[in-house]
């Protein structure tokens, strides 16, 4: 993909990111007791998972708890919840920003509509002064 091609403040054309979204608040859900086996893998398949696996302990996002002859269980940490209640902020202002348009389009046809009023009682204000 090509992000040179998304356009600006538009997150969502990114797919890589609402796929970590969905996966760091899926982690958020079960905190601080539940721990997660292969959340980023299914999302993004076993080796890129794996990769975003290893950038996300090395940026100390996640604990990777690894037993011998066990699968590794991803685990947040502190730096992680804040991250994962900044993809919840994320998510509710994408929510809001579609309200938002809805609410803009409204007001402009409030506003047309009490211009076109206004002019209609300045016509008849000034058909009654002649």
């Amino acid at each position: 993909m090509d992000l040179k091609k998304v356009p600006r403040g538009e997150i969502n054309g990114i797919p890589a990111v609402n796929k970590f979204k969905i996966a760091m608040i899926e982690l958020f859900k079960g905190y601080p007791v539940y721990r997660y086996y292969g959340i980023f893998e299914s999302y993004f398949g076993h080796l890129p998972g794996q990769e975003v696996v290893n950038i996300l302990e090395k940026d100390n996002l996640i604990d990777v708890i690894r037993k011998k002859g066990e699968q590794p269980l991803y685990r947040l940490t502190g730096d992680g919840i804040n991250m994962a209640i900044s993809m919840i902020n994320l998510e509710y202002a994408e929510e809001i920003s579609v309200y938002n348009k809805s609410m803009r389009k409204f007001t402009i046809w409030i506003i047309i509509l009490t211009i076109i009023t206004s002019l209609v009682g300045l016509i008849d204000l000034l058909k009654d002064l002649r």
